[in-house]
């Protein structure tokens, strides 16, 4: 009776974290003809979540359960579910990877490593029914772990573990927002892990799994907010957000640290939409993106603010260092230009200043300020296309 009623919470419990999975599925669920590599990689770890929570649960109920038919139904799923379980890591470290390098390529450059432990995890798990490594199933058609389930539960953690000192050796290359939900997603099941290892018969890594995913989900959902979602820069919502907690923060204490702005424009941008098309405009405008994302830091703002301008608002200590990062904008350029392949230059105006509160100016006019610097160097400016 009172194991009747463990199950019952068990199953309620994994219920509840199916609904909450069901939730951000349909709120992840992008409404485009071809998701992006962060997309995939996420749905990918939240389908998986999902399954391994169902698996879970249907063996927890039907462990000693009797009959052949429920032999085959519990060897059956232990196989899947065992199977299944580096997969999920397995994405997980490649999407950690896209979010520190924001590039799939690179992301991707360890698959052949990360899929190593996943073939041997398979070999063992697919040999299990017979061999009895992983698990076996005694004449009551209970589940017992076998005496190679530390090396299991080994390569299940090494992925966690190994993705959480990646995080940590890369943290000056991941901003405070990103590094913080993606630092907490494994710690819960990190330690839900160890209990479920040491404690026979808890099981819940995939009830807290659920727990990170909604948690990356809402800094995901949260993040569409304020990324423009063509060139992955921030947008005009951004830059408001961020000039307006700047000038809290100076408000209260000031560093002695200068403002640098830059205002940029994409030079002869409508040729470009007119002769090649807009899908190749698109491309223009995702290349200067890139362009810029070489030239600055990241703790720089750098925001589309509208079409086809930029604007980088990024912290500095001398003016020297504001005509160091147009002279690096311009050598990124250059270097685009000779390995580019695309039937477009990539070429910008630039208008770009420091800002001073103390003057009495707001972040609008000084907007406006570097705008105008922009034109003026736009004008001056003989490029042909």
């Amino acid at each position: 009776m009172e194991m009747e009623m463990v199950k019952a919470v068990y199953a309620e419990m994994n219920i509840f974290a199916l609904i909450i999975l069901l939730v951000v599925f349909l709120s992840s669920s992008y409404k485009v003809h071809r998701y992006t590599y962060e997309q995939r990689t996420f749905l990918c770890l939240l389908i998986l979540n999902a399954v391994q929570v169902t698996l879970s649960t249907a063996l927890f109920i039907i462990d000693g359960a009797p009959g052949r038919f429920m032999r085959i139904l519990n060897i059956t799923f232990d196989v899947i579910e065992y199977i299944f379980t580096p997969f999920t890591f397995f994405f997980w470290c490649l999407y950690v990877r896209y979010q520190v390098y924001r590039d799939a390529g690179k992301a991707n450059r360890i698959v052949p490593v990360l899929l190593i432990p996943v073939f041997i995890n398979f070999v063992l798990t697919v040999l299990s029914p017979i061999k009895g490594y992983f698990f076996w199933f005694d004449e009551y058609n209970v589940y017992h772990r076998g005496p190679l389930f530390g090396f299991y539960s080994l390569i299940c953690v090494s992925y966690m573990v190994g993705i959480q000192i990646f995080i940590i050796a890369k943290r000056k290359l991941i901003t405070r927002k990103y590094f913080i939900p993606l630092f907490a997603f494994a710690l819960v099941p990190i330690l839900a892990g160890v209990l479920q290892i040491f404690f026979y018969g808890i099981k819940l890594v995939w009830t807290s799994m659920t727990v990170s995913v909604l948690i990356i989900s809402m800094h995901l959902q949260n993040n569409q907010l304020y990324i423009d979602h063509l060139t992955g820069l921030s947008n005009r919502r951004q830059l408001d957000r961020y000039l307006k907690e700047y000038s809290r923060r100076k408000s209260k204490k000031s560093d002695g640290k200068l403002i640098g702005g830059i205002m940029i424009d994409l030079d002869f941008f409508k040729n470009i939409n007119d002769i090649w098309g807009h899908a190749v405009g698109d491309q223009a405008l995702v290349d200067a993106g890139e362009i810029l994302k070489m030239s600055f830091g990241k703790d720089d703002l750098i925001a589309r603010y509208g079409g086809d301008e930029f604007v980088i608002i990024f912290e500095i200590t001398d003016v020297s260092e504001l005509i160091e990062a147009v002279d690096r904008i311009k050598a990124n350029i250059k270097k685009f230009q000779k390995a580019n392949k695309a039937p477009y230059l990539i070429n910008f105006s630039m208008g770009y200043d420091i800002y001073n509160p103390e003057q009495g100016t707001t972040w609008q006019q000084f907007l406006s300020h570097i705008d105008r610097l922009m034109y003026e160097n736009k004008k001056d400016k003989r490029i042909i296309v």
